[in-house]
């Protein structure tokens, strides 16, 4: 359901650009780049090993991933990508 809400607006926002001038088209793009801004949100089923390292990661931010488990540091990754890409996008309002 995000995926088309997020479809449909960037569907919208290429035609507006499509009749702004380039020095709009500069300012619609800034503004698209930071309403396209989407915070972490864990993308696994609950009661998985990905789901577990996701949330440990989300409740403890830490420096790097660790453990015995694969799939748990896979979901701590994905923690960490989302929130990289968050903070990043974030950095350029």
């Amino acid at each position: 359901m995000k995926f088309s809400m997020l479809a449909l607006t960037l569907a919208g926002l290429l035609v507006t650009l499509a009749c702004t001038s380039s020095t709009s088209s500069n300012k619609a793009d800034q503004r698209a780049a930071a309403a396209a801004c989407t915070e972490p949100e864990n993308p696994y089923a609950e009661d998985s090993g990905h789901y577990a390292g996701y949330e440990w990661a989300e409740r403890n931010n830490p420096g790097n991933c660790g453990g015995s488990s694969q799939s748990f540091i896979e979901g701590c990754e994905e923690y960490q990508r989302q929130d990289e890409e968050f903070e990043e996008c974030e950095s350029k309002k």
